[in-house]
């Protein structure tokens, strides 16, 4: 499966500003200081191999959107944020038409379904599309926000054919040669995380959800849900102190966290989105190094334990790889 990444901020679009944008350009010459790049190559190449992430490019600031990849014609398309737009001009750009779209949306809080308005095969007549959801009152819910005072173009104006499918924990949905379940998350209103097995391969797609003090539980119903995936996308945008101080009931969670539910699960990949509106890419980079930080020390912690003895960790998986995702960024499971 290809899993791409249209929109991987959290809560409400942002970008770098303009002191950001300046300090950025400084951080790169400052580098370049002593260095013989004379032709456009080398320029490049100084660019994609010597300059950190933070200094040549940015974390995003689109809203989520995930677009899944299993060999079939029909779309599959995580949540509807403002990554949707972008998804949409590249579609566009490549004259696709007669194609069918399933989105399927974790929930309805702005930041999820804001980019619908904005999604050009939304208005091509010959294409389909489907949204999915395990809220009830699906199209009430999208038409509402495509309504005056709020939106001047009403949902009717799509030349899509448009339907909706509600979903319950437990069904088995079937699109294309994917195998698609949703299992009800922690988070204000309820949100639905997504499994997708196809290919031999497995991507969950979980974000907006906190784990509270239950998830230290043996028997934690999410680990079952995520067990071998090969690829956990996880809402973690806090700190593991910041999640159980003052953004306690937030509904999201923290890096640490994510390595642990994907260590006990077994998950081969975890990847890191919603990023806190607040971060800048410096902050996001520092986030990055820590949470690395810390599953490097987790893998040193079990590799020493002495089974037998009292007390020891016992031995267990952890995600080969954390991913910090980004607009743009795609990969291959």
């Amino acid at each position: 499966m290809k899993v791409h990444f249209k929109g991987t901020r959290g809560s409400i679009p942002t970008s770098p500003n303009a002191a950001e944008i300046r300090q950025k350009v400084i951080n790169a010459l400052l580098s370049a200081r002593g260095k013989d790049l004379r032709s456009e190559g080398q320029i490049r190449t100084f660019v994609d191999e010597t300059l950190n992430f933070r200094t040549r490019s940015t974390w995003g600031g689109n809203t989520p959107c995930v677009h899944i990849e299993t060999g079939s014609p029909e779309y599959i398309i995580m949540d509807a944020g403002s990554g949707i737009r972008v998804m949409g001009k590249e579609l566009m750009a490549k004259k696709e038409v007669g194609a069918t779209f399933h989105i399927f949306l974790s929930h309805f809080h702005y930041d999820h379904i804001q980019g619908i308005p904005f999604f050009t095969p939304a208005y091509m007549p010959g294409n389909q599309i489907v949204f999915h959801g395990g809220h009830k009152g699906i199209e009430s819910f999208l038409r509402q926000q495509m309504t005056e005072p709020f939106f001047p173009i009403g949902f009717d104006s799509f030349a899509a054919d448009i339907t909706f499918e509600e979903h319950t924990p437990g069904d088995i949905i079937e699109v294309g040669n994917a195998k698609i379940s949703l299992f009800e998350q922690r988070h204000p209103g309820v949100s639905f995380g997504y499994r997708v097995d196809a290919l031999g391969k497995s991507v969950v797609y979980s974000t907006d959800s906190e784990h509270g003090e239950g998830a230290h539980n043996q028997d934690y119903p999410y680990i079952e849900f995520i067990r071998e995936a090969n690829l956990l996308i996880f809402d973690a945008p806090y700190t593991h102190s910041q999640s159980i101080g003052a953004r306690e009931h937030w509904g999201h969670s923290s890096n640490v966290m994510g390595v642990e539910l994907a260590a006990r699960g077994n998950v081969e990949k975890l990847a890191i989105m919603h990023h806190d509106p607040n971060a800048t890419d410096d902050d996001v980079s520092e986030f990055f190094a820590h949470t690395r930080k810390f599953l490097a020390g987790t893998k040193h912690a079990v590799r020493e334990a002495k089974p037998g003895i009292p007390g020891a960790p016992s031995p267990r998986s952890h995600p080969h790889e954390v991913i910090f995702t980004y607009d743009g960024l795609s990969m291959t499971i």
